[in-house]
């Protein structure tokens, strides 16, 4: 409306002026009023259409928070192959002839009493992770289970390595296991006081690596 409005009005303004430009030639004293009346609806119209007119509107490109997709959660086949990804603590996970699970951890500035305590460096603390390791394979064929399979990884991303020569009273012990045996026991590791979010790196195969949640 506004828009339409002031074209009308700038083209009777043009056209009054061609109007009184033609009465101011010929001397007709009310061709030039009718011109000067016509140039001066026309100036009104323009003006008032242009108040008229909306300006236009600022939209900052962006999707409104509320229409934002929901993250999706990862498929079952990718849980567990990435550190940001593991497998929730009190599940397990399977990889060949192994299912893994994660009992339970505990942070400690010593392990044992005595002359053979094993005291934590300054600024560092032991993580001892209880893990139980289930053979599946066939009963009649041994599988072998290293300790040094295992790493933990914090938010730090910097990866620990098994202290071999820390021991608490209930050990995890490599070997060679029948399929159908259970293997239990704790890994300590001496960790950052200050790491967070920790995860088990179980090295499963060559070049193949799964994670699992430390509680």
């Amino acid at each position: 409306m506004g828009i339409a409005l002031g074209i009308i009005g700038f083209l009777a303004a043009i056209a009054g002026i061609v109007l009184l430009i033609i009465a101011l030639v010929r001397k007709r004293g009310w061709g030039v009023a009718r011109s000067v009346a016509l140039l001066a609806a026309g100036g009104i119209m323009f003006v008032v259409g242009v108040v008229m007119t909306p300006s236009p509107e600022s939209v900052s490109p962006g999707i409104p928070s509320e229409t934002l997709p929901t993250p999706e959660a990862p498929p079952p086949s990718e849980i567990g192959k990435s550190r940001f990804n593991p497998v929730p603590f009190g599940s397990s996970l399977t990889y060949g002839d192994q299912r893994v699970t994660v009992l339970s951890s505990q942070r400690l500035t010593q392990i044992g009493t005595g002359w053979l305590a094993d005291t934590s460096k300054e600024g560092h603390i032991y993580l001892v992770v209880k893990l139980k390791i289930d053979f599946l394979g066939d009963p009649s064929k041994i599988h072998h289970l290293y300790e040094w399979d295992f790493d933990v990884v914090g938010d730090s991303g910097y990866v620990y390595k098994y202290e071999w020569l820390v021991d608490t009273d209930t050990p995890l012990k490599g070997g060679d296991f029948y399929g159908g045996a259970t293997a239990s026991g704790d890994l300590p590791y001496e960790i950052s006081q200050d790491e967070t979010n920790m995860v088990l790196v179980w090295h499963c195969g060559l070049a193949s690596d799964r994670f699992l949640e430390i509680p």
